[in-house]
């Protein structure tokens, strides 16, 4: 049904992101909104745009001229001019620090930036605060700084733990001492802790995938990102493959085997999906972060190049070198959500959950989806990738693993049907 598959979320975000907003200039937008009151709840995002090591599959930009001995100063200074604005009053529900990965900073600096936080913002009891890492850089010393600043979810990215894979992917240290760098961050009590997984590379079989399977069922950690290997333009390890092994990644049916292994190898162990390309065990990983972003919740980004959202308003930091000043500069472009953007984001995000209800989401975008859906979803539903009782849509397993090209079908058909 489809030539292609669609691997990344982003796919859908993307259509969204191009139909439903309108570029706005001025960075006095954003500060005239968070002068009003917050009117949704609130997650704050500070990017940390360096890596140790590069992963030789990574194409994303790290720019050179940022000084990493001031960086957490510079994020402190951001905290510290924004703490102040009545939008920011109200507690904070979330909190996830990205990259890049936050912890090539150091221990000291991480443990600032964290004190930083909780005094300049009220942070809800419950709220998650969650740090991107690599299990190398998980040190006794940064294990402590982050359960000392409160940090209660660690997202690990294993790739695998098989010594060759590692060396392909460009990750450092060997898979033991990686485990046992997880492992330390559960036993210190940070018990939701999740890894990211990445198969169908070059020369991957079903035993190592397995073994790396029983090790993150050993470990117990509370949740496992899956994501299918993405060769992107000029990054080293496109450049590095053979074009034999390139035709062997396109596969789909073999990408589509090794799909169902981990799931069907996973679930014994008491992991379910959560989202197409997330399983999660006992309720430890709630993603919260994620779902209040897309349940109509404001994300305040802080950190070089950072990407944010207020209730209307999509905004990105200056990708210049930042600077210690007494400016709020934190927003250097932006775009307007259109009225149906925040609906259809969460429409998307249901779907990307595997199931929606169609009726309220028809209900605030005026139109029946069910019927303008019809002989897509029809369609659909004849190739086994979904069921339709009624207003509510489910994939299946085969429609989890083409998920993405199905949510992307449906949107765009919204987006056709209003001319836009």
């Amino acid at each position: 049904m489809f030539s292609e598959r669609y691997k990344s979320h982003h796919d859908a975000s993307r259509d969204l992101k191009n139909k439903y907003t309108a570029d706005i200039g001025g960075a006095e937008y954003l500060p005239s909104v968070l002068s009003g009151n917050a009117a949704s709840r609130r997650v704050i995002y500070l990017h940390v745009p360096f890596c140790n090591k590069i992963c030789t599959f990574c194409p994303f930009h790290r720019p050179d001229e940022l000084s990493r001995r001031e960086y957490h100063l510079y994020l402190i200074n951001e905290m510290r001019k924004i703490c102040g604005y009545r939008y920011m009053s109200a507690p904070i529900d979330a909190i996830n620090f990205g990259g890049g990965t936050p912890t090539s900073l150091s221990p000291e600096q991480m443990s600032a930036v964290l004190s930083e936080l909780h005094r300049c913002f009220s942070i809800a009891p419950d709220a998650e605060i969650s740090v991107e890492t690599s299990a190398t850089e998980l040190s006794d010393e940064m294990i402590s700084a982050l359960k000392e600043g409160g940090v209660n979810r660690l997202s690990v990215g294993i790739q695998s733990f098989d010594d060759e894979a590692r060396k392909l992917l460009g990750r450092r240290g060997n898979g033991e001492f990686a485990a046992s760098r997880i492992a330390a961050a559960i036993r210190a009590g940070i018990r939701n802790t999740s890894v990211d997984l990445i198969y169908n590379y070059p020369g991957q079989t079903d035993a190592v995938l397995l073994r790396d399977i029983d090790t993150i069922a050993a470990l117990d950690v509370a949740g496992v990102s899956i994501y299918s290997l993405m060769l992107h333009e000029k990054t080293p390890l496109r450049q590095k493959l053979t074009d034999a092994e390139k035709a062997a990644m396109s596969d789909i049916n073999r990408e589509k085997a090794l799909f169902d292994i981990i799931l069907d190898s996973l679930a014994p162990h008491g992991y379910r999906l959560l989202e197409l390309t997330k399983l999660v065990k006992d309720g430890r990983d709630r993603y919260d972060y994620m779902e209040i972003r897309h349940s109509g919740g404001s994300c305040i980004a802080l950190g070089h190049g950072a990407g944010g959202n207020t209730e209307n308003y999509f905004y990105h930091n200056s990708h210049a070198a930042p600077d210690i000043s007494d400016e709020l500069r934190i927003c250097s472009r932006g775009r307007v959500l259109l009225p149906e953007y925040r609906v259809l984001d969460s429409l998307v995000y249901a779907l990307q959950k595997g199931s929606a209800n169609l009726r309220p989401f028809s209900e605030k975008l005026d139109i029946d989806l069910r019927v303008l859906f019809e002989e897509k979803l029809a369609a659909f539903a004849d190739a086994g990738l979904l069921t339709a009782e009624g207003d509510t849509v489910t994939l299946t397993r085969d429609g989890v693993f083409y998920g993405n090209n199905i949510i992307s079908a449906l949107i765009g058909m919204v987006a056709d049907s209003r001319k836009i």
